[in-house]
């Protein structure tokens, strides 16, 4: 089945050049990005039998938002713009030394608060594997673990350990939560780890076609998918309905 990369090319492409994944509203722009690409006569972004083609050469460098012509930047320079710096560096142990210091530092801000939560309660780690990853090997889950102990000093047993109590403590995909939709796009690699699937009246799911990391929650465009303009309309009407039933004292004892 082929699977639109979307925002999957963002983390994983971030991680094979420094290891951490980048700040989610540059993952979310550059999957946008992506996504008018694919609705273009751009380069087909697909991965499948016979879908496999690559992006043309240069693409990193051309302007991240073609519809925006005030905003020229390229994906490159708004990476390096984002994390403080002029060039990223490939280097694993300056990745590791950044990681470990405690000081306030102008780059890479929220990144060792972000592996410190990740090795301490719920994984969340980007890898590629098997013969259709376009990506290198590298960025696997041995190394992501690698580095809670190289910079924490955290097995790769207590890390197991701490996301089955989270998941314990949260219910997992099961969390018996109240007046709760859970929303997310089928193209977005977290979608996984959250649930699809209705559980009950009170916990409805819903999984737009389609549609990558945070999608429903940007501004509406004139590319906007008509599966995600439906994706926004069903959220709508259940947020009408639970709030009417709130208003009128509808709502179940303990819902």
């Amino acid at each position: 089945m082929a699977l639109g990369l979307a925002l999957w090319l963002g983390p994983l492409l971030l991680a094979s050049l420094w290891g951490l994944s980048a700040p989610a509203l540059l993952l979310r722009r550059l999957g946008e990005h992506l996504q008018r690409l694919q609705e273009s006569s751009g380069p087909r972004l697909l991965l499948g039998p016979g879908a496999a083609a690559l992006p043309r050469a240069g693409w990193l460098e051309q302007p991240l938002d073609p519809f925006n012509a005030s905003d020229g930047r390229s994906f490159l320079q708004i990476v390096t713009h984002s994390l403080g710096l002029r060039c990223l560096s490939l280097s694993r142990a300056e990745t590791v030394t950044q990681l470990r210091a405690t000081k306030h530092q102008a780059s890479g801000l929220g990144d060792r608060q972000w592996l410190y939560q990740t090795c301490t309660e719920f994984g969340f780690y980007v890898t590629c594997k098997g013969p259709g990853c376009p990506f290198s090997q590298l960025p696997a889950l041995p190394s992501e673990l690698d580095l809670c102990e190289q910079v924490f000093g955290l097995s790769a047993s207590s890390v197991a350990q701490a996301v089955a109590q989270t998941n314990a403590y949260y219910g997992g995909q099961k969390p018996g939560a109240t007046r709760v939709l859970f929303v997310n796009g089928d193209t977005d690699p977290w979608h996984v780890l959250s649930v699809t699937q209705a559980l009950g009246p009170s916990e409805p799911a819903l999984l737009i076609p389609g549609a990558s990391h945070c999608l429903d929650m940007a501004p509406e465009r004139p590319s906007d998918s008509p599966s995600l303009r439906s994706g926004r309309q069903n959220i709508f009407r259940q947020l009408q309905t639970w709030l009417r039933q709130a208003n009128q004292g509808q709502l179940p004892r303990g819902a």
